[in-house]
């Protein structure tokens, strides 16, 4: 059985994305890119790479399933074209400049303003589901 694994995407202040993983496996490895599917592609590439080499050298396969997660300014970055900072304020009640800021990564939000945005937008996303029959 694959061991699932978060893949955390970030997006730095200089616009580039990484991806990267807390988990012990037996190689380290990361991702980057412009965009968010270069980062992905460079991650996965890299994986695949590192995999390949400790099978060659242990006889170990590394069998694992990623599941891709955005901090809260990659997720502000990736989906500005689709949602604008003045629905997502209303949608969370935090300030349209205090999440611009979050956006450009000026400021990084705390744990609990993270998790607000993300319940937030779940819920909405839970409420477009069921509105559309």
């Amino acid at each position: 059985m694959k061991k699932k694994i978060i893949a955390h995407i970030e997006c730095g202040t200089d616009g580039w994305y990484s991806v990267y993983h807390n988990e012990d496996l037996p190689f380290g490895f990361f991702g980057e890119g412009k965009s968010v599917k270069e980062a992905k592609e460079d991650f996965l590439a890299v994986f695949e790479a590192m995999r390949q080499d400790h099978l060659e050298r242990t006889g170990e396969n590394v069998e694992v399933e990623f599941e891709f997660v955005y901090d809260a300014s990659a997720f502000l970055q990736y989906y500005k074209g689709l949602l604008t900072l003045a629905g997502l304020a209303r949608m969370t009640g935090i300030n349209k400049g205090q999440l611009s800021q979050y956006v450009t990564g000026r400021r990084h939000p705390s744990p609990k303003t993270q998790e607000r945005i993300k319940v937030s937008v779940q819920q909405f996303a839970q409420e477009l589901s069921r509105a559309m029959a």
